[in-house]
């Protein structure tokens, strides 16, 4: 089964709603919030978003946003993609590039993780798969939708290994016992 076949499911249904979870990021690459549901209940991305989350919400999430721009009109009323109410949600995506360029900006594959199980709700899910990213990684800060993103290498101090915590060395007495002489 493919991530595409997931959109249609439930959580306990879900083949990836289990323990350990591959995980992806979501982003809202859009000028716009947009607001998700899943299993009735909803969830708003604002605009330039990206969080992590279970595959199959961050597929489930993307699908639905690509489907919101391709239905799109201009002032004027006109469809800002020709054809786009053709393009929402195909059997065979891969056969639509256009559907594909746009889910391929909202969706991120990322790796494996132990992150709950399939009876916890959205939030939890998605807040405890961000929980322990690190402070460089992208954790629902906003982008700007009209500039590339810009991923920035982790701080690396030689000099923090020879030092211990919070960089002040450790000075320890010690005191001989003169009794066992």
């Amino acid at each position: 089964m493919n991530r595409y076949a997931t959109w249609a499911l439930k959580a306990s249904e879900c083949p990836f709603a289990k323990s350990n979870m591959k995980t992806s990021q979501f982003t809202n690459f859009t000028g716009e919030d947009f607001i998700g549901y899943w299993d009735g209940k909803s969830k708003k991305f604002s605009a330039g978003t990206s969080l992590y989350m279970p595959s199959y919400l961050a597929a489930h999430f993307a699908k639905h946003l690509v489907n919101r721009e391709l239905l799109r009109k201009d002032g004027n009323g006109n469809p800002i993609y020709k054809d786009g109410e053709k393009m929402t949600s195909p059997k065979n995506p891969e056969q639509v590039p256009l559907f594909m360029e746009l889910f391929n900006k909202a969706y991120k594959e990322d790796r494996d993780e132990d992150i709950g199980n399939e009876k916890d709700d959205v939030d939890s899910l998605i807040s405890s798969t961000n929980k322990n990213r690190e402070e460089h990684e992208v954790k629902g800060e906003t982008q700007d939708t009209t500039q590339p993103q810009v991923i920035v290498p982790p701080d690396y101090d030689e000099d923090d290994e020879d030092e211990s915590f919070g960089g002040s060395p450790v000075q320890i007495d010690i005191k001989e016992d003169s009794s066992n002489n």
